[in-house]
């Protein structure tokens, strides 16, 4: 049974929320990742029948070869003995490009002519990695790190030089077999990534990663940097409500441990925080919660005052449905969250919420969304196309319809906002399976669109799912 199929067709089977999944990412946000980050923080509040998906779901979006397993204890820091220079491997520059990680590959898609290049492959690992499961870029662009699981004993991050055109030395963390968000500091000198086994930072002069220590239960979810790179915010479980943690990323130390609001509805056991963004000047930080299957109110979007660490007047948020989606515009004026069917604007200035922005009806549960770096246009992403809602006035324009587009899958917008990059498949026919009727995939891949006309290019096969998608010029 084709895996990719029966996963989309149990998610849409049991719940009208948006599937079960994790968050994040400064250039995508695959569905992979926000699964695990919900089965992290929200899966006792789940039906029966969602939790029955929530254990069949790994197993289906590992792909061939990838069992996630619990992380063998070792020491948190590994540095490769080896030369830089003797793990480096060269592959041919094809200028601008779009970087999709797929599967065990990283693949290069030419931005001139939407075709791909020669698949990158990331450093073999042990057991049955690597699987690249997540990406982010250094702030020029010209280094993406790509992050794979590495055969249950932890996650691996391989450099690739797209100005150099060479793979480097992977970097091995050993002890995150659960790799939740990747995220490299404004000024390029450091990452951070965030498990369900701890935190970790990595030095990309050293080669080296270390954990963060002082909470041996605590389960870390979505991250972010203030621009400054002093400090990074992370979303902390663990405990009956989840905090935040302040981190000095200087020394790898916590500063401080920021509780969040107890959830008003007391049969939702923990507050169920989903992401944490912070305004470009580097002075507040929003950390959106939500509960699965949430009424209006239940929402919330928490301030927190960078300068002193403390949270501030909880901002409401009136739409229905689960929300796990928190976007700032380049300006910082504006953040927006997205609902099951809603977009929600909140004034950064004044802290309130705006009026809601209704999607079209037609266009299903909402999955995720993203600003254009122009600050323009918020694009979300929903079954039923790409939905463009402007910034400034809020106003909803025409669908974008999109052939074969697996809402699952990513969504990233280039740098200079031209043009989307989705996941897409190709289908023939319908397979039976008890009541469900699940399409057969025949190709899988990505779809650019052209955001000036509006209208889906042709389909680029890439052979897998992609996983996350960068851009390096």
């Amino acid at each position: 049974m084709d895996e990719t199929s029966l996963r989309a067709q149990l998610e849409l089977a049991v719940s009208d929320e948006p599937p079960l999944g994790h968050l994040v990412g400064n250039s995508v946000r695959a569905g992979r990742r926000r699964r695990r980050r919900r089965q992290a923080t929200g899966a006792a509040s789940l039906s029966a029948a969602a939790i029955l998906v929530v254990a069949v779901v790994p197993a289906l979006t590992a792909g061939a070869g990838h069992r996630p397993g619990r992380s063998r204890p070792a020491a948190a820091a590994v540095r490769h003995a080896e030369p830089a220079r003797s793990r480096r491997t060269h592959y041919r520059r094809i200028g601008p490009a779009a970087y999709v990680a797929a599967g065990s590959a990283v693949i290069p898609i030419s931005l001139a002519t939407n075709t791909p290049g020669t698949p990158i492959r990331v450093p073999e690992g042990v057991g049955d990695g690597p699987f690249v499961t997540n990406a982010s870029s250094s702030p020029d662009g010209r280094t993406i790190y790509e992050v794979g699981f590495n055969g249950g004993s932890g996650s691996t991050v391989t450099p690739i030089n797209t100005a150099a055109s060479t793979v480097g030395p992977a970097i091995t963390v050993n002890n995150a077999a659960d790799a939740q968000q990747f995220a490299v500091s404004p000024n390029g000198k450091t990452a951070y990534l965030s498990a369900t086994e701890g935190l970790f930072r990595i030095s990309f002069a050293a080669n080296t990663a270390s954990k963060l220590s002082g909470c041996s239960r605590c389960l870390y979810g979505a991250i972010a940097f203030t621009p400054d790179a002093k400090t990074l915010y992370a979303i902390t479980s663990g405990t009956r409500t989840d905090t935040v943690t302040a981190v000095r990323t200087a020394s790898n130390t916590a500063l401080a441990r920021i509780a969040l609001p107890a959830p008003e509805n007391k049969s939702h056991f923990r507050s169920f925080a989903r992401q944490i963004a912070i305004t470009p000047n580097g002075k507040t930080a929003y950390v959106l919660f939500s509960p699965a299957g949430a009424q209006p109110g239940q929402t919330s979007v928490v301030p927190i005052s960078v300068a002193t660490n403390t949270p501030l007047t909880p901002i409401k948020i009136s739409a229905p449905g689960f929300a796990d989606n928190l976007a700032i515009t380049p300006d910082g004026r504006t953040a927006f969250v997205l609902s099951t069917r809603a977009v929600t604007a909140i004034d950064t200035a004044t802290n309130q919420a705006e009026a809601t922005i209704s999607l079209p009806p037609s266009v299903g549960n909402a999955y995720y969304m993203e600003v254009a770096p122009n600050g323009q246009i918020l694009y979300v992403l929903t079954p039923g196309g790409v939905v463009p809602i402007r910034t400034a006035s809020g106003a909803v324009l025409p669908t974008i319809k999109v052939p074969g587009l697996y809402t699952f899958s990513v969504m990233a917008i280039t740098p200079d906002s031209r043009t989307i990059y989705v996941g897409a498949n190709i289908t023939k026919g319908i397979r039976k399976v008890g009541r469900l009727r699940i399409p057969i995939i025949v190709a899988r891949g990505v779809v650019p669109i052209s955001t000036t006309t509006g209208t889906a290019g042709r389909f680029i096969n890439l052979g897998t799912d992609p996983n996350a998608i960068n851009f390096a010029p």
